[in-house]
């Protein structure tokens, strides 16, 4: 990531938020413990967007030291600070498709719960959706 971009995080973050709850190494760690598991779907929030979005859930192989790199998420390679918070739903909807009802699926949260509680401390919240992992409040 270029250094403009790094700073005007950074700078939005401090703006924004009061704490941050993970670093790099976190989200790395999160997403390689998570490889394993049928996660397909998330929702992503970005601390420099208004809005929240649907998109795929990354595997480790896309990951670097500072940012994840291209997967096809439609933001394109993004640093991991500049993820807010990312919640895995319990029923995801088929992102090409999400009208389609019986394109949905289910995704194990009480697992993915259960890892991320076996590998470190990690701000989960359950919400009505799933599991909403926070890198910023």
């Amino acid at each position: 990531m270029p250094a403009r971009i790094e700073e005007e995080l950074k700078k939005i973050i401090k703006q924004k938020f009061e704490v941050s709850h993970m670093s790099n190494a976190k989200w790395r760690k999160l997403f390689t413990a998570l490889d394993p598991v049928e996660v397909r779907v998330a929702y992503w929030k970005f601390v420099d967007l208004d809005s929240e979005f649907q998109d795929r859930f990354i595997k480790s192989d896309a990951l670097m030291e500072k940012f994840v790199g291209d997967t096809g998420l439609i933001v394109g390679p993004f640093a991991y600070r500049r993820i807010e918070w990312l919640e895995i739903p319990i029923i995801a909807k088929d992102p090409i498709q999400p009208k389609v009802p019986f394109l949905n699926f289910e995704q194990n949260i009480q697992q993915i719960e259960e890892i991320l509680n076996s590998i470190g401390h990690f701000k989960i919240l359950k919400t009505k959706r799933g599991l909403r992992i926070v890198g910023h409040e």
